[in-house]
């Protein structure tokens, strides 16, 4: 009977810890990513989707990420379209995020909704504190403005012949970067990217896009308890 107690008391205690972390702000979204993207280059597509290959630079690490524009919706008079981004990394679980963002000549805006997946867990909604200001750490679309349009050529890729225009582009920190874009791969129009900080390369595109989250997401707090719960039965 001690022993049953004893554990009941370690998990309660883990589960305050917890929700003070949270309440701190001492956790962060898992599988988030940045995504460079060109000033005037995304398109709404509803279906579109890109899968890439991607060399984080600073890590040494590759992953690939598929990003696809999926439904529309109106808030406010405004247009708004879903977007989800899928990240797969070794050693690690799949991770998507499906996002709400408002539809700007820019690229995407405001993100008025996000929800993550990792595979095998239950969906959460993101807390807005995570999707604006200094805390943010899902959907940061900082689009780059083309400075000088290179050569036109055309490449093959997964059996398709694609016109690719290279550039070079600057972001509004003076970071620059050098690009191939193609208005054929959507939702992003990237063939491939490079910066200080990354380097990615489109392995395939195409449309019939379909969101990948399962089941009905739940709030941020309530996840992380599950997940803490599910973790000790598992150790049991």
């Amino acid at each position: 009977m001690r022993s049953r107690f004893a554990g009941r008391i370690i998990v309660v205690s883990r589960l305050l810890l917890l929700a003070g972390a949270l309440s701190a702000g001492q956790e962060s979204i898992p599988g988030q990513k940045r995504l460079p993207i060109l000033q005037d280059g995304f398109r709404f597509v509803p279906g579109t989707w890109t899968s890439y290959s991607i060399l984080d630079k600073t890590k040494n690490e590759t992953y690939t990420m598929t990003i696809a524009a999926l439904t529309k919706e109106t808030i406010l008079g405004k247009p708004y379209s879903w977007l989800e981004i899928g990240v797969e990394m070794k050693d690690a679980p799949p991770v998507v995020t499906s996002i709400l963002a408002e539809e700007t000549g820019q690229g995407p805006g405001r993100i008025e909704k996000a929800i993550v997946q990792v595979q095998g867990m239950s969906p959460f909604t993101v807390p807005r504190k995570y999707l604006e200001g200094q805390d943010q750490t899902v959907g940061e679309f900082k689009p780059a403005h083309i400075v000088r349009k290179l050569e036109n050529r055309k490449i093959t890729l997964a059996g398709k012949t694609i016109d690719i225009l290279a550039v070079e582009a600057e972001n509004d920190k003076g970071e620059k970067l050098t690009a191939q874009i193609s208005l054929q791969i959507l939702p992003i129009v990237v063939y491939e990217a490079d910066t200080a900080d990354l380097k990615m390369t489109a392995l395939d595109f195409g449309e019939g896009a379909k969101t990948k989250i399962e089941g009905m997401p739940l709030p941020f707090a309530l996840w992380l308890i599950e997940t803490v719960a599910n973790g000790l039965t598992k150790k049991k």
